[in-house]
């Protein structure tokens, strides 16, 4: 049986239809575990104590924190107020248990996971894991009678802290909102599906990342073209002159009608950089995506109307490549009235 309590009253007690807290002696206080505890895991159980003095264990099998657990990461640990444990095995016993480890690993220690959970348990993971991985450790926690949350941090612990909002989804998910958000915790739920929040996560990381690898490309160019800063105030006087919701539509709605002559530009950026002595990794890639959308043959088609939305041309792209004319296969004119 789920052992969860009103988080909100002292320990001891127990709220009761929503009136006085009673004396509870039987019921004891939940328990938090973690499997892997990195930076994210410590900043969540670390905030998790100071608000709620709940017991919090961890275990870890990585490369750098294995058992026998060195005494600096014992250390680690205990100031943020958890206990390290030596198997997975001694996490049976808890409610909650936050899967925190690498991707490359994050299949298998879902897995492992629910194959020691008990009934109830939620497994709230983490890692920045594909939509598929999600549903597949999805699956093997519900098989066992746990409830799943696919939880996605969508921003960085570095700079949110345990505030970083938390897009999830699954079968757990209500329950994990439910009980994490009055102790500070910010919670999107998504839906009940497992691997519709990591998809978003995603293709949120596509954009967050890639312009990333964008602006360092070109800022170390502009470095060693000596205009640095006057990128930098050009770069940074015409973007904060919008939103970004509103730079995001006029890149798609433009996008169908000039990729072609976009590409060529870029074709050309990628030459300069390289009379600089600089690998114009990201200007190639984007002169290749803009080819893409080139060749998707739509351009006469939007041309021709007096108005559309960003929403029209993905739909449009998006069906296209569902026909099979994939990215790099021109449509017959025929078929693009």
């Amino acid at each position: 049986m789920n052992r969860f309590i009103d988080f909100g009253v002292e320990s001891g007690t127990m709220a009761v239809n929503g009136g006085m807290p009673r004396e509870e002696t039987s019921m004891p206080q939940p328990k938090i575990a973690f499997v892997g505890f990195g930076e994210a895991a410590r900043c969540f159980a670390k905030h998790l104590v100071a608000q709620t003095g709940i017991q919090v264990v961890a275990f870890c099998q990585g490369k750098t924190n294995a058992p026998p657990y060195s005494q600096a990461f014992r250390a680690v640990a205990a100031d943020c107020g958890a206990t390290l444990v030596d198997r997975l095995e001694d996490l049976a016993d808890a409610d909650v248990i936050f899967s925190a480890v690498v991707v490359a690993v994050a299949a298998e220690t879902g897995e492992a996971i629910a194959r020691i959970i008990r009934p109830g348990c939620l497994v709230v993971d983490i890692n920045a894991a594909t939509p598929r991985t999600k549903q597949r450790v999805a699956a093997a926690v519900e098989a066992r009678g746990g409830l799943f949350a696919d939880a996605n941090l969508m921003g960085s612990v570095d700079l949110y802290g345990a505030a970083v909002t938390l897009y999830t989804s699954g079968s757990g998910a209500e329950r994990f909102a439910e009980v994490f958000k009055p102790l500070g915790m910010r919670i999107d739920v998504a839906g009940p599906e497992a691997g519709t929040a990591a998809a978003v996560k995603m293709l949120r990381s596509v954009v967050t990342k890639g312009m990333e690898a964008l602006l360092v490309e070109a800022l170390t160019a502009a470095t060693l073209a000596g205009v640095r800063d006057e990128t930098m105030r050009g770069l940074c006087a015409s973007m904060d002159a919008t939103t970004f919701s509103k730079f995001l539509d006029m890149c798609v709605r433009s996008d169908v009608l000039h990729a072609e002559r976009r590409a060529v530009e870029m074709d050309g950026v990628a030459a300069g950089l390289r009379e600089l002595g600089f690998d114009p990794l990201m200007v190639t890639a984007t002169a290749e995506r803009l080819k893409v959308s080139a060749r998707l043959g739509l351009r006469e088609e939007f041309a021709q109307l007096s108005g559309y939305s960003a929403d029209d041309v993905l739909d449009r792209y998006a069906h296209v490549a569902a026909r099979g004319a994939g990215p790099f296969e021109a449509r017959p004119q025929a078929e693009r009235r």
